[in-house]
């Protein structure tokens, strides 16, 4: 079975870290509090620097209140452009491509373009990657062939994923014991992402050497949060435990495998490593979720 350790390891392990809903998402209580969201901000983006991670941010406008976004956004986006970093397009509003019609669905993406691309053009980059909200990309082909053509004449590369993970329950519930002063469920929360993150590269890994024959530059999902704010150190110093060095998004889509087509048509919002295994029938069992437990926190802390 392909979850079984087989002993073969591409060595350096490459990973492209991205952070989608920048500015900031996950706590609700900062969405119109210009200190909290500059603040948090300027932890996660400062970690980012400190650590050498060339990474990607996918921006959401609507993560901020619309009396902020004139003046608080742009300055926000610079932190991330000042930094060294990419920033690309996540949708304005975060729709969900399985229940919105096309048309509105290219809409959102059009109106989602404005800060980021005047940001980025003002320090000579240009816009370049999309990505799907959910990574849901399209329940029919008709519109999976609608929005992947409308991109392409906009010039966008969408921007993949390949290990995905349960990252977001765990940092809905971390910043919820944050704002209670739980410092004892916040520790509880933040040792259960770590394993958690330490599964889905595992999984992830197996997958593609299953699949692809070898590991390929791996393309991670996180989000710009508290709990990443707080933790990203922690969560490099485990993937460079595991051999990874970080390489940018553009280093990453080189390598061919990220040439094949993405033929999966539905509904589930999936890596493209599962995307690609489910276009060839593979089996391969589900992929590492949060602990029940977190699940529970999820639904009633």
């Amino acid at each position: 079975s392909w979850w079984q350790p087989s002993g073969l390891v591409s060595q350096p392990r490459r990973v492209a870290i991205t952070f989608d809903d920048v500015p900031l998402t996950g706590s609700p209580h900062a969405r119109c509090d210009a200190d909290v969201l500059e603040r948090l901000t300027n932890r996660l983006v400062g970690q980012i620097e400190a650590l050498g991670i060339p990474a990607t941010g996918l921006v959401v406008e609507s993560r901020m209140c619309k009396a902020l976004r004139p003046t608080v956004l742009p300055r926000l986006l610079r932190v991330w452009i000042e930094a060294g970093l990419d920033l690309g397009n996540h949708t304005f509003s975060h729709p969900d491509l399985n229940d919105t019609p096309p048309e509105a669905y290219k809409a959102d993406i059009v109106k989602g373009e404005a800060t980021v691309r005047s940001v980025l053009e003002a320090s000579g980059m240009e816009l370049r990657y999309f990505r799907y909200p959910m990574l849901h990309a399209g329940a029919s082909v008709r519109t999976k062939v609608a929005i992947e053509t409308f991109l392409v004449e906009r010039g966008y590369t969408i921007a993949p994923v390949t290990i995905d993970n349960q990252e977001w329950v765990f940092a809905a519930v971390y910043s919820r014991a944050r704002q209670r002063r739980d410092s004892a469920t916040a520790r509880r929360i933040s040792e259960a992402y770590l394993s958690h993150m330490d599964e889905a590269f595992h999984f992830y890994e197996r997958l593609s050497l299953d699949l692809l024959g070898y590991e390929l530059p791996q393309v991670l999902l996180l989000h710009a949060n508290e709990l990443n704010a707080d933790l990203l150190g922690e969560l490099a110093g485990l993937l460079e435990g595991r051999g990874y060095r970080f390489i940018s998004l553009d280093e990453a889509l080189e390598d061919p495998a990220y040439r094949r087509p993405d033929e999966y048509v539905g509904r589930r919002g999936l890596s493209w490593l599962q995307r690609w295994a489910v276009a060839e029938d593979l089996d391969i069992p589900p992929e590492p979720r949060e602990p029940a437990w977190v699940a529970e926190l999820f639904r009633t802390y």
